[in-house]
């Protein structure tokens, strides 16, 4: 299996490799400021539809970065956000922001430094369980589905996008790739029925490829126009690590 590690990423690996304060403040000029995800607002809008979000309800983020998801549905539906990263320099930029948005959304949002395969929350604690592009940093899924299935409430959501793997022979670069930044990759289909041996119902694993890809062309389109102003604050090489 592509990307089959044995251990999950540690806060320390994160904190100085892929999420160090300058890479998040990186990723943050092209995906849009509170951003670390593809599409930022514009996928969350979407998804937060599907969704159909009640004020009232309680939703756990799961991988929350710098707090954009958890500010939009706070904001837009009225819900309460407990938003957990195991990057402490995410969480300390989330709350930086969190300061300075009204006081409606911060009596509705919180943010906590966790590891999500250590949580201890009571049973039933939420009505839906969001994740943005996280979980392809644990290793041991399975367990981890198995452990948010039962802190959601009955008939409660788990609503995940990842990073997945093509169900194809993987080229030496992308295996080179994936195993620098300790990822654990899944296909689709392997995904799905991951969740469906937890005992989760209706799953749907839905490949969202072309479109992901459409929206990082929109991204990169807006950014390069920017490539001056980007590499005076950063630098040519962090310009290249974005656009490659």
């Amino acid at each position: 299996m592509v990307g089959s590690n044995t251990t999950n990423a540690s806060q320390e690996f994160l904190d100085t490799h892929q999420y160090s304060l300058n890479s998040i403040l990186k990723y943050e000029r092209i995906f849009g400021h509170n951003w670390v995800s593809t599409g930022g607002e514009k996928t969350t809008k979407e998804f937060c539809e599907r969704l159909a979000l009640k004020p009232g309800q309680r939703v756990l983020d799961v991988g929350c970065g710098t707090g954009g998801s958890a500010f939009y549905m706070a904001e837009k539906y009225g819900v309460s956000v407990h938003a957990v990263d195991l990057s402490s320099h995410m969480i300390v930029v989330a709350k930086q922001r969190l300061a300075n948005t009204t006081k409606a959304v911060q009596e509705k949002v919180t943010f906590d430094i966790e590891d999500i395969t250590k949580c201890s929350y009571p049973a039933e604690s939420f009505d839906v369980i969001y994740s943005r592009d996280s979980i392809l940093h644990i290793a041991e899924k399975e367990e981890l589905f198995k452990s948010l299935r039962n802190i959601l409430k009955p008939g409660g959501i788990l609503f995940i996008t990842d990073y997945c793997r093509g169900d194809q022979e993987h080229s030496p670069q992308f295996l080179e790739y994936v195993d620098s930044k300790g990822y654990d990759l899944r296909t689709v289909k392997e995904y799905g029925k991951v969740l469906e041996s937890c005992g989760y119902h209706n799953v749907i694993a839905e490949d969202r490829t072309q479109n992901f890809i459409s929206i990082l062309a929109e991204e990169l389109g807006r950014f390069e126009p920017t490539k001056d102003a980007f590499v005076k604050e950063f630098s040519i090489a962090d310009y290249a690590d974005i656009v490659d």
